[in-house]
């Protein structure tokens, strides 16, 4: 190595270290090391990217609409106070109009970062400072307008847009401290500088900004249908789109009433869309951040508990991940070879199949009662939290804004109580924007685990009543051994008197019929028997399985026969789960391609998986696809391997008989 290479070398290592001693820690866009603080690097941006739409038409209603109006004493249609519009200073317009374009040019450089068509470094921070100045605008122009302009009571007090004003406010401050630490988290080295969103979260980000902006379409167009203010008809498109219909403000033109129709069910359709986005984001993030790690540690706990039969063996629970490029003996094999009863291998896997299943039972509970406990603080935070709000903006006592707020929540809409000062209308549209999505969830997993429950005791009764299943209440008889012999004795008595054999004619009838259904005379794959029929110890000394294929055409006929069958499985509706004893068959299938020499089997080849633990961290339990489709995979693969070996054989035995069909060309001509 030359003195300047040796220099160069020294100061990498340097700065390298000094990078390591520094608390921040940039990372670059294409770093692909592990990722942490999963709520700041994902669920805040996306939180972001679809809370500042709103922001800014709380920005919007407080620049089109005056911030003071003199309430009359007549009436509107509507049966509420008529208020008269008075006139903002021109400074607080024009502040007014800079909050808003503050506030659109932060939400625009968040999706410029998004699409990263702007560096990280770069749009987040002006994103940042963009809302605190819309906010610090706002603040400024709400405390001006206290202090130099106010209303004068009784009749004049603040509109709707002030309050609008005041909620956009408080909305971009919000959103600049969670984009603050999203990026604390980037300078320190939790996640590189980009927002790692999916497909999915990118376009609930385009459904919340579509459903946002047909709020405003709604507000422009009832502005003018109906004759109301654009803070009533924004208030107006709200209630319509989420069904609530509290009839405060109804369509009172032809006009409007045929609006209503084409404008309701499309904006239903967008709110679909983003409630089932939402949907799906919780799903993903609780899979990825809570169940796949509880999973996880109730892996290394059984692992942990695990015993082997001989000591001085490894555990047979333990897992090692295989270096890349080697190969490993099956665990069947391995232990045969020294010495093991091939029984007791397979007994002890299945004890590992059986530990992962009884982990996917846990988790599957765990998950849906997770889920559920979740949605219900979840809900209860809305609902009360909402409760709190109206009962101080509303002439209401506690208890009655919660029964609003419940009402609300179901979309029952009563009418009896509704919205009616300038405060709580433009809080019930952002709070009822959060609300129903809330009460969507919390019904979607309601259904998997009480409605669930529920259904399965429904169709439990009906087994046992009205639609009784066959053989039903012969297995509950079987359960009492007095019942069930009375009832042996009864029929007895009653063959006799009907002239039916009993006895050891009986008795060698039922054992001739016995031994032809367990007849092993016959292999199981040739008589067309599904896979698991067989227990493990006909497994083992199964000699057809044991010994493999007599040819690789009834190996393609077998594996085509087990693809057909896990076909129609993974199109099944319901996820299926095999036994230990079919995944022996599937697995024997998969294995029986195996083109190694010396009893070796690969983990993998260029084709696919060979092998795998059970309770490793590759077990086939643990894939994100379901068990139907992952031995299809395998399946397919093993396919491929098989007719590559018969393409191999065909061409080497074609080789082999050029030579002799040259010579006997040659002969022809010759005599020819």
């Amino acid at each position: 190595m030359t003195g300047s290479s040796k220099s160069l070398q020294a100061k990498q290592n340097k700065s390298l270290s000094e990078r390591l001693r520094s608390p921040f820690h940039l990372r670059p866009a294409d770093d692909d090391e592990p990722q942490n603080w999963w709520i700041a690097s994902t669920a805040i941006p996306l939180i972001s990217a679809t809370t500042a739409p709103l922001a800014n038409v709380m920005s919007i209603v407080a620049l089109v609409s005056s911030w003071k109006v003199t309430v009359l004493t007549q009436t509107d249609s509507f049966g509420q106070p008529i208020q008269e519009p008075l006139a903002d200073p021109r400074w607080c317009i024009a502040l007014n109009a800079t909050s808003l374009a503050c506030g659109l040019a932060g939400n625009l450089f968040l999706l410029f970062n998004f699409t990263r068509t702007v560096r990280y470094i770069i749009a987040l921070p002006v994103s940042i400072i963009l809302w605190f100045l819309s906010t610090s605008i706002l603040i400024g122009i709400t405390a001006a307008m206290h202090v130099y302009s106010p209303p004068v009571p009784p009749n004049e007090t603040y509109s709707q847009a002030y309050w609008s004003a005041v909620i956009a406010a408080v909305l971009y401050f919000i959103l600049g401290v969670i984009l603050l630490v999203n990026m604390l988290g980037y300078v320190l080295g939790h996640y590189p500088q980009y927002f790692a969103l999916t497909d999915g979260q990118r376009t609930l980000i385009l459904q919340t900004t579509a459903f946002v902006v047909w709020l405003i379409i709604g507000a422009v167009i009832f502005n003018n249908v109906i004759d109301i203010s654009f803070a009533d008809a924004l208030y107006f498109s709200d209630v319509t789109i989420l069904t609530l219909g509290y009839g405060d403000i109804t369509p009172t033109t032809p006009v409007a009433r045929g609006l209503v129709f084409p404008y309701t069910v499309i904006g239903m359709i967008i709110l679909g869309l983003v409630v089932n986005s939402v949907l799906q984001f919780a799903h993903d993030i609780q899979y990825k951040e809570v169940i796949r790690k509880h999973v996880e540690r109730k892996r290394q706990a059984t692992i942990s508990r695990s015993v082997t039969v001989e000591p001085e063996e490894t555990s047979q629970l333990e897992y090692k991940p295989r270096r890349s490029g080697r190969q490993v003996r099956s665990t069947i094999d391995a232990f045969a070879m020294i010495g093991r009863p091939k029984q007791v291998v397979m007994e002890e896997e299945k004890d590992r199949f059986d530990a992962m299943r009884a982990i996917q039972r846990e988790t599957l509970l765990f998950r849906r009662w997770y889920n559920l406990v979740l949605s219900v603080i979840m809900f209860g935070f809305v609902w009360t939290i909402g409760a709190v709000a109206f009962w101080q903006m509303e002439n209401l006592t506690y208890f009655e804004a919660l029964y609003f707020g419940f009402c609300s929540l179901l979309t029952i809409g009563y009418g009896d109580i509704t919205p009616s000062t300038n405060a709580a209308k433009p809080f019930f549209i952002v709070w009822s924007l959060v609300a129903v999505p809330t009460m969507t969830t919390l019904i979607s997993e309601m259904s998997d685990t009480i409605v669930a429950g529920f259904k399965h005791a429904t169709d439990v009764a009906a087994d046992w009543t009205v639609l009784p299943q066959s053989g039903r209440y012969a297995k509950f008889v079987k359960k009492i051994p007095p019942l069930y012999a009375a009832l042996e004795r009864r029929e007895e008595h009653k063959r006799v008197a009907e002239g039916f054999p009993i006895g050891l004619d009986r008795d060698i009838e039922k054992g001739a019929k016995k031994s032809s259904a367990l007849s092993p005379s016959t292999s199981h794959q040739t008589r067309g028997v599904e896979p698991g029929e067989q227990t493990v110890d006909q497994l083992a000394n199964d000699p057809d399985t044991a010994a493999g294929p007599a040819s690789s055409i009834q190996l393609a006929q077998r594996l085509a026969l087990a693809i057909q069958r896990t076909t129609r499985d993974a199109l099944n509706g319901e996820q299926k789960k095999y036994t230990y004893e079919e995944w022996v068959e599937f697995t024997r299938l998969i294995r029986a391609t195996d083109s190694s020499s010396s009893g070796l089997e690969l983990q993998e080849d260029e084709y696919g998986v060979f092998s795998w633990d059970w309770i490793g961290e590759t077990s086939p339990m643990l894939a994100s696809e379901t068990e139907p489709e992952w031995v299809l995979n395998r399946l397919c693969e093993s396919m491929i391997r098989c007719l590559d070996a018969t393409r191999k054989r065909y061409e080497g035995a074609k080789e082999e008989d050029e030579p002799t069909l040259r010579k006997e060309r040659a002969i022809k001509f010759t005599d020819g």
